[in-house]
């Protein structure tokens, strides 16, 4: 596996990864006409302008051998704790260590923080194995999405 920074001539292939890996992930969490609102093309113009403008840090894990997407991570650092905005990973790539990589990538062992949906236990569990803990009371509901979520941080 490869990690790298992930440059313009990537993103339709980050957009592409970024919604299978949403449709696979978020079924029957997500509301389906969020999931339907996001599709390729919007997810090229949001990649398209953040790596235009540098407002996140990104990186992305490729196959070696077949060049395929298989995770793609985003951060921005801040002082003293960095946020880690995205992180995904396709399924059949799960549990074999692609997605510690990114996490390693985008903050390190660094003070940071993020927003998990609430419902979503495995992400929970992977980011609690690497010191995230739930802040307490810091239930909100995604705008975007409606879904609940939860801040999780590591100092």
């Amino acid at each position: 596996m490869i990690v790298r920074d992930v440059v313009p001539a990537d993103v339709v292939a980050v957009a592409e990864f970024q919604t299978r890996t949403w449709d696979e992930c978020y079924a029957g969490l997500v509301p389906d006409a969020y999931l339907q609102s996001r599709r390729v093309p919007e997810r090229v113009a949001a990649w398209t302008q953040t790596l235009r403008t540098g407002a996140r840090g990104c990186a992305l894990a490729q196959d070696p051998g077949s060049g395929e997407v298989v995770g793609v991570v985003s951060w921005v650092p801040g002082d003293p704790r960095w946020e880690l905005r995205s992180l995904y990973v396709a399924a059949e790539h799960r549990g074999t260590g692609v997605a510690d990589a990114l996490l390693l990538r985008a903050v390190g062992d660094r003070p940071a923080e993020l927003r998990v949906f609430r419902d979503n236990l495995r992400a929970r569990r992977f980011y609690a194995r690497h010191g995230f803990t739930v802040v307490p009371g810091s239930d909100e509901v995604d705008a975007g999405t409606g879904v609940p979520e939860v801040r999780m941080s590591r100092f």
